[in-house]
């Protein structure tokens, strides 16, 4: 049994200055958070910091990206399976809502990154993300060859409104919270977002006899 390596003092202290600045992050946000006080909190010098980070900046980027569960939804849509495109579309966006609502601190500094840094860190994120989103349609539009029922759209198109989709869904849901904010209904609200995106909202035209 191969003996578990201990981490080093350098490790130590670069992941405890990671923990205090997400305290201090999600505490107080980002403009609020200076170094000195992320110092105070892990208890070295400010200028220690710099042997681990480039500053306040690095900080943020490496825990959103630790935060971040994007493997695991990348995973779910390579490896979700269904019978039908409807089907898989279904599956995969009640998967990921599901993977993201359990890493809420992700959430929360997103909507720290979008509000007080225009979204440095988030925007570097879709362009990894894009290709697995084409891969997913083609998915898509493989299940659906025989029945035919996808719309000849765009993928990009297609695309962009899915991951808008999502992200609009996960970020209601934490920021707006309408199922304890509201007197609404209890009902299956991603199915019904789902279905909206599979057939939209007017009825079909009845051809003229």
């Amino acid at each position: 049994m191969a003996k578990e390596t201990q981490p080093t003092k350098g490790e130590r202290t670069r992941r405890a200055i990671l923990d205090a600045a997400k305290n201090l992050f999600l505490r107080q946000g980002y403009a609020a958070t200076g170094m000195r006080q992320i110092a105070r909190a892990v208890g070295i010098t400010p200028a220690a910091i710099y042997n681990h980070f480039a500053g306040k900046d690095g900080i943020f980027a490496a825990l959103l990206e630790e935060a971040a569960p994007f493997e695991e939804a990348l995973e779910l849509l390579e490896k979700t399976e269904a019978d039908t495109a409807g089907d898989l579309l279904r599956k995969t966006v009640r998967a990921i809502v599901g993977l993201f609502a359990n890493h809420e601190d992700y959430i929360r500094l997103a909507l720290i990154d979008a509000q007080e840094r225009n979204g440095t860190a988030v925007v570097t994120f879709p362009p990894q993300l894009f290709p697995h989103f084409m891969a997913f349609y083609q998915r898509l539009v493989a299940l659906d060859a025989e029945r035919g029922r996808l719309r000849d759209l765009s993928p990009f198109v297609f695309n962009r409104t899915l991951f808008s989709l999502i992200a609009g869904y996960i970020i209601t849901e934490y920021v707006a919270k309408p199922a304890r904010t509201l007197d609404l209904p209890d009902m299956d609200w991603v199915e019904g977002l789902v279905d909206i995106f599979l057939h939209g909202v007017l009825k079909p035209l009845q051809a003229k006899a």
